[in-house]
């Protein structure tokens, strides 16, 4: 037995949701080539994810009920549902971790009847047409807006066993500090790259498959190399 306990957290765009919901925003209220062009240019280490972000929200034209509306289209992973359910019925913490923006998130999560998941993101204000964006978890990370590996620095302890699902480029400061990932698409290429861990998925029925194997065999162990890396974080404080 063991006295590890998991904390899961979850990406947004592309792993919740079947399409990254934040660069069909930019893409269809804002100008298409130039988010193509500030994406790679974020890519390329050439822009921070606070920069990336104000960029596209320069070009955006639509009023608040206008992009409601346009999130209220976007379809969840039909097998998230059963996996937030099986995290309920085992007391077990599952927080969604987003460098996208609040509006689109609380109106999906409510549209599917999952209000109650706390989330943390960037937050769009609208103004007429405009839209303008706070970041009221900016820290250091020269990569994002709102940095995944500082908040689970920030929100887990030294006796959780952390558990993290994702996707994509903005996923990578967390798997660094994570003992059993999920991967997928552009993150699962980094893991191998990096030589991380990982558990491949494709939907939430993959996750929860094997999540409740772990869980269920209690046989928790953190991942050396993510021990360290939070233990170094957590000295530098």
């Amino acid at each position: 037995m063991t006295s590890l306990f998991p904390k899961v957290f979850v990406d947004f765009d592309g792993t919740i949701t079947t399409h990254d919901v934040g660069n069909e925003f930019f893409r269809r209220f804002g100008s298409e080539a130039e988010s193509i062009k500030a994406v790679a240019k974020w890519k390329s280490d050439g822009m921070s994810g606070r920069d990336l972000i104000l960029k596209e929200a320069e070009f955006v034209k639509t009023t608040q009920s206008e992009a409601v509306e346009f999130a209220k289209s976007f379809d969840i992973d039909g097998s998230f549902r059963t996996f937030v359910e099986f995290c309920r019925q085992n007391s077990i913490e599952l927080t969604i971790l987003s460098d996208g923006l609040d509006f689109y998130i609380r109106e999906i999560l409510a549209a599917n009847r999952l209000s109650e998941i706390p989330f943390y993101s960037n937050v769009a204000r609208f103004d007429t047409d405009t839209i303008k964006i706070d970041f009221p978890y900016e820290s250091n990370c020269p990569k994002c807006a709102n940095c995944k590996g500082q908040q689970i620095l920030t929100r887990t302890g030294i006796d959780d066993l952390i558990v993290y699902i994702g996707n994509g480029f903005s996923d990578r400061c967390a798997v660094d500090y994570a003992d059993i990932i999920f991967a997928k698409d552009e993150l699962l290429r980094y893991c191998e790259a990096n030589n991380i861990t990982y558990f491949p998925f494709e939907s939430f029925a993959d996750v929860l498959s094997k999540f409740r194997k772990i869980f269920e065999s209690k046989r928790f162990r953190k991942r050396h190399r993510a021990e360290l890396k939070r233990r170094e974080a957590y000295l530098s404080e």
